[in-house]
């Protein structure tokens, strides 16, 4: 079975559970996997465009109200398959950016739900890179997690 938690793959996770306790199902990206295995960097995907941004195509924008933001057009092919969101969809890095122990994320899945952690696609190495690039931009970003994305970004 392939690592679902490998570096540029998109995961839907079922009723992934919040901060605040809320759960829904949610896409997240892995920007990183550290050697051991025991955490991921990554960073949640929203359709909801609360900033009220304007993005035409896809990639990285910078926006002075809040910082740096990734869009993804509705409908557009990315990564190594035929996936595309079905709605605009953005990743605003502020407090999404964190790490995550991989045992708490393999806890979603389960022998009554194979299908509750599922690898969606895996970014090519120039679109991981552009991501990460995009991510160590932002000044909400902690100065350490800056740190690890971009020592990995410069092995790509």
């Amino acid at each position: 079975m392939p690592d679902v938690f490998a570096p540029g793959n998109l995961v839907r996770i079922k009723d992934f559970q919040f901060e605040d306790g809320n759960t829904r199902d949610k896409y997240l990206f892995v920007l990183l996997r550290n050697d051991g295995g025991a955490y991921v960097i990554s960073s949640l995907t929203t359709s909801r465009n609360k900033m009220n941004v304007s993005a035409t195509k896809s990639g990285c924008y910078h926006d002075p109200r809040i910082s740096t933001y990734y869009h993804f057009p509705a409908g557009e092919v990315f990564g190594d398959g035929n996936f595309s969101f079905d709605k605009e969809t953005y990743i605003f890095f502020r407090e999404n950016v964190r790490k995550i122990e991989v045992a708490d994320l393999a806890n979603y899945g389960s022998a009554a739900d194979p299908f509750a952690v599922t690898q969606i696609t895996t970014l090519k190495n120039e679109e991981l890179k552009k991501l990460l690039q995009c991510v160590v931009s932002s000044t909400f970003v902690p100065e350490e997690l800056k740190g690890e994305l971009t020592a990995f970004k410069d092995t790509l």
